[in-house]
């Protein structure tokens, strides 16, 4: 069989996969919202059954009552739970950056301690290992600090193991979306992760979420922009966000390089298009030719980096 069949075979096969995934996960959601609603029951039960036993405590003798002791730590700790939840609402109804902690100042990064494993595989197209490889990297639990500038066009030049790929980023398109690229690109966040996935399934790859054996949560979740995939699809050379639904995305994205990224989300546009590939189709075209391993087949044989992400203001 030709390496060409082979790789169509291989792609069919990983479709098939993912569609069951997608089922699985179909299924889930409809199990969370059963169970949600359930909590919620659960929930009104309890408070109106907390306030009869309340009241029923008024006939008794008050000489019998004991003193309450107010656990002022534990009255703290609710508070700063009530503000949190406050903000997040605040936050989802606006279509804003979810953050883990809103008393952290957006932009301020937090030590993950999380280091990749060690990986003797080799660097594909004779690269070699970027200096910041095996390095930690930081969480940022108060959101992305705000670095985009009216009137300004952002792109993003990655430089990869096998080339260099030139992307258009779509910040009036999807504004929430490119800010955290850009700002997590200024950081030198994305610096020496890979692209650590074929997602033959649905004709994509993956990068900026780590490797194959560690992956970054970078403490906050972004909103869903839909519009432009609504209207126009996930054509070839799209870049969009990579989650499952509304605040699930983070760092991580996905570059489409077949049509089946478009028909596999066609009923279902839940990734944020905030990028156009406008050069380096043809690099990712040798990533998606390399021998790949583990992962469901996912994995690349060889280790692809991310050498450098450097953002342009045009």
């Amino acid at each position: 069989m030709s390496s060409s069949k082979q790789r169509k075979a291989r792609q069919q096969a990983e479709r098939e996969q993912w569609e069951r995934e997608q089922a699985r996960l179909a299924a889930r959601r409809r199990r969370g919202r059963v169970l949600g609603v359930v909590g919620t029951v659960v929930a009104v039960v309890a408070v109106v059954a907390g306030g009869v036993a309340l009241s029923g405590g008024d006939d008794g003798d008050p000489e019998a009552e004991e003193p309450v002791v107010e656990n002022t730590e534990l009255l703290e700790s609710e508070a700063a739970a009530d503000a949190q939840a406050s903000a997040a609402a605040e936050a989802m109804a606006a279509g804003e950056v979810l953050a883990e902690d809103y008393t952290v100042e957006p932009g301020t990064p937090v030590d993950s301690r999380t280091r990749p494993l060690r990986d003797d595989r080799p660097v594909a197209c004779d690269g070699k290992v970027p200096a910041g490889a095996r390095a930690s990297r930081p969480r940022y639990p108060g959101g992305p600090a705000e670095v985009l500038r009216d009137g300004v066009d952002y792109v993003a030049v990655i430089e990869t193991s096998c080339g260099t790929i030139t992307i258009d980023l779509l910040e009036k398109a999807a504004p929430v979306a490119v800010n955290s690229f850009v700002f997590l690109a200024q950081e030198g966040f994305y610096d020496g992760l890979e692209v650590f996935r074929d997602f033959g399934g649905v004709t994509a790859v993956e990068a900026g979420s780590g490797d194959n054996t560690t992956s970054w949560d970078v403490g906050y979740r972004l909103p869903d922009e839909l519009d432009l995939a609504e209207r126009e699809g996930y054509p070839v050379g799209t870049v969009t966000t990579a989650g499952e639904g509304p605040y699930t995305a983070g760092s991580s994205f996905y570059i489409a390089y077949g049509t089946w990224f478009d028909d596999g989300f066609r009923d279902n546009r839940i990734h944020t298009t905030f990028g156009r590939v406008l050069r380096g189709m043809d690099v990712i075209e040798t990533m998606t030719a390399m021998d790949r391993v583990g992962m469901g087949g996912e994995a690349f044989a060889e280790r692809l980096f991310m050498e450098s992400v450097t953002i342009e203001e045009r």
